[in-house]
């Protein structure tokens, strides 16, 4: 979308001697996801620092610059504190500083993930039919989704956890959608076990529209290892939909910076969480329009200028 949007030619894969002097004489370069291939990152913005060419990087986990505490990280947030000097170099969070303050340290801008604000170009598109089947199997109830491959991080644990508490009942209805990794299949098969509806296969993305549709509740409680902008939680927002995250993490943050609801769960206390699952729904007046418009000419602006 990136490409499209500021007029670019998308490449994949790390900087390596093949495409080095291509990527160094581009006329604009932006890096979707610099934590990917930071070395090559650092290297081709020198490189293009030295011929007067501007390079930007999204910096999608900068809190590797400050946790686990050790030489590594104290390394690499020296490096990125660094590269904010340099005028030709323009490393961009996907959370704004507010969220996070510690941030300005090692990076140029504060701006909020492109996923919190991607569907005022590519609007939601639901499947109908998908959309009429999850209304189906709830059968009137409550529906928690969640969405995409079920993979270790987002939380599979957590959420099995949830279902198997004692005050947990059956008036919330939980959907898996999406590819079941071979590590969590035997949690995802427990949940189906206590009554998840479970669908373990790629979704297209008029069912992913569809999910975000008519769930209530859209999973965004990811393990404590990852502290990060979240697609789920940004859909969940442009959807006017209830996130349900992990409390006192950089999401909920950005949650209650906008005055957006969210169900926060203490992973170590989850009676709270469910209580609130399952009692009264939370207040919404829909997607944050001003607010996500915001973000998105922010975004965009400062991409503008620094490419």
């Amino acid at each position: 979308m990136l490409s499209d949007v500021f007029g670019l030619e998308s490449s994949l894969g790390n900087v390596s001697a093949r495409n080095f002097v291509v990527l160094v004489r581009a006329k604009a370069l932006l890096f979707g996801s610099l934590d990917d291939d930071v070395r090559g990152f650092v290297l081709i913005a020198l490189a293009r620092m030295l011929t007067g060419k501007r390079t930007v990087g999204l910096f999608l986990r900068p809190q590797s610059c400050f946790a686990p505490p050790g030489l590594q990280s104290a390394l690499k947030r020296s490096i990125f504190h660094l590269l904010t000097k340099l005028r030709s170099v323009s490393v961009c969070t996907i959370l704004p500083f507010e969220v996070e303050p510690n941030y300005r340290e090692v990076a140029t801008y504060g701006l909020a993930d492109p996923q919190l604000w991607d569907r005022s170009i590519l609007p939601f598109q639901p499947s109908s039919e998908f959309g009429a089947l999850l209304k189906e199997v709830a059968n009137g109830r409550r529906i928690m989704a969640f969405i995409g491959t079920a993979s270790p991080f987002k939380g599979v644990e957590q959420i099995l956890k949830v279902m198997e508490h004692p005050e947990w009942d059956d008036s919330v209805c939980v959907v898996f959608a999406g590819r079941i990794p071979e590590e969590t299949a035997h949690l995802v098969h427990a949940a189906q076990e206590l009554g998840a509806v479970v669908f373990p296969r790629f979704i297209s993305n008029a069912e992913l529209d569809a999910l975000y549709g008519v769930a209530d509740f859209i999973w965004a409680g990811y393990q404590p290892g990852y502290d990060q902008a979240s697609g789920n939680f940004g859909r969940a927002m442009q959807a006017g939909k209830i996130p349900v995250v992990r409390k006192d993490t950089l999401i909920e943050q950005l949650a209650l910076l906008s005055s957006y609801p969210v169900i926060a769960i203490d992973f170590d206390d989850l009676r709270v969480g469910i209580a609130r699952i399952q009692g009264p729904m939370p207040r919404t007046d829909g997607a944050p329009v001003a607010q996500i418009s915001k973000w998105e000419a922010e975004f965009i602006e400062t991409m503008a200028k620094s490419l």
